[in-house]
């Protein structure tokens, strides 16, 4: 891995690695990571996708990791969207660094909600796209979020957004009963890194003005989602023990989401497996899955 600081949508320095895994690749996958965390810590799936013949490249999002050091968890007006066309900046970045035809983007969490948004806007840049301990938020619990957010974001945008984390993150806490951030993993040791990294634990709770750019960001999704077409290759993954996912139903909402606009998304549903699929117990059952989908998709081209 390595990586360098590359000039992004609106001339924003971004920190951007890259796994050149192999000289011939296949095709090239963008991998997009969540909210507190950041790229590296994918960095064994990243080698683990170039044993299989694809290269890798992968951002610190716009608000963490080393792209924005001094103000991590921060967000700022145009975030959410600046960092949808950072990802579509990192498909032309693969194509002229690495020559191939082919890209893929693989988004966790917080970035399988900015995936979506991009698959709407840029599909027809890529091959398909895998979601990756995914959601759907929408209706009335996504509109009085998106209230509260923007009123107290005109207040103080950088506040912490407490309400937001208590709702979420705590309350999956809670339901497992497994101490701080256990709902993310089953792996007690992954959780442990997790929490001692301050990149991650580290950065605290979000500031209103995140979650205010993200709900919006979802509303933009649920309004445009039928701009995804519907021979687009998508996978949805997600452990059934996921808070965010609704322990599955809101997987399931995303699912017929996309099938109304005449998608027929590959699902897998990982039987206890907690938020970070691809750190869980059994990732290397998901690593494989996510082979078998890139390789099907490639099989499907002809190439």
């Amino acid at each position: 891995m390595t990586t360098e600081f590359v000039e992004m949508t609106g001339g924003k320095k971004v920190a951007v690695s890259f796994w050149d895994n192999t000289d011939t690749p296949r095709a090239a996958v963008v991998v997009v990571h969540g909210m507190c965390e950041y790229i590296a810590r994918y960095n064994d799936f990243c080698e683990f996708l170039g044993h299989n013949g694809y290269n890798v490249i992968g951002m610190d999002n716009r608000g963490f990791g080393d792209t924005d050091a001094d103000a991590r968890g921060k967000g700022y007006a145009g975030m959410f969207d600046g960092t949808v066309d950072d990802i579509k900046l990192e498909v032309d970045m693969a194509r002229a660094r690495w020559g191939v035809e082919r890209v893929y983007v693989i988004g966790h969490s917080y970035g399988s909600i900015l995936t979506q948004r991009f698959i709407e806007k840029y599909h027809d840049s890529v091959s398909g796209a895998i979601l990756c301990g995914t959601t759907m938020q929408s209706g009335f619990m996504l509109a009085l979020g998106k209230k509260i957010a923007r009123r107290k974001a005109k207040k103080d945008p950088d506040q912490p957004g407490k309400f937001f984390a208590k709702m979420t993150f705590e309350s999956y806490d809670k339901k497992i009963k497994d101490g701080p951030n256990g709902w993310l993993n089953r792996d007690k040791a992954e959780v442990i890194k997790y929490n001692a990294d301050e990149k991650c634990a580290g950065v605290g709770v979000c500031s209103v003005m995140f979650y205010k750019e993200m709900f919006e960001g979802l509303a933009a999704i649920n309004k445009e989602r039928g701009k995804t077409p519907s021979d687009f290759k998508l996978m949805i993954a997600s452990g059934t023990a996921d808070g965010v996912g609704g322990y599955g139903k809101l997987i399931k909402k995303l699912v017929k989401a996309y099938v109304k606009h005449g998608l027929n998304p590959v699902v897998k549903m990982y039987e206890g497996g907690r938020h970070e699929i691809l750190n869980e117990v059994n990732k290397g059952v998901v690593y494989e899955d996510f082979v078998y989908f890139l390789d099907k998709c490639e099989k499907e081209s002809g190439k």
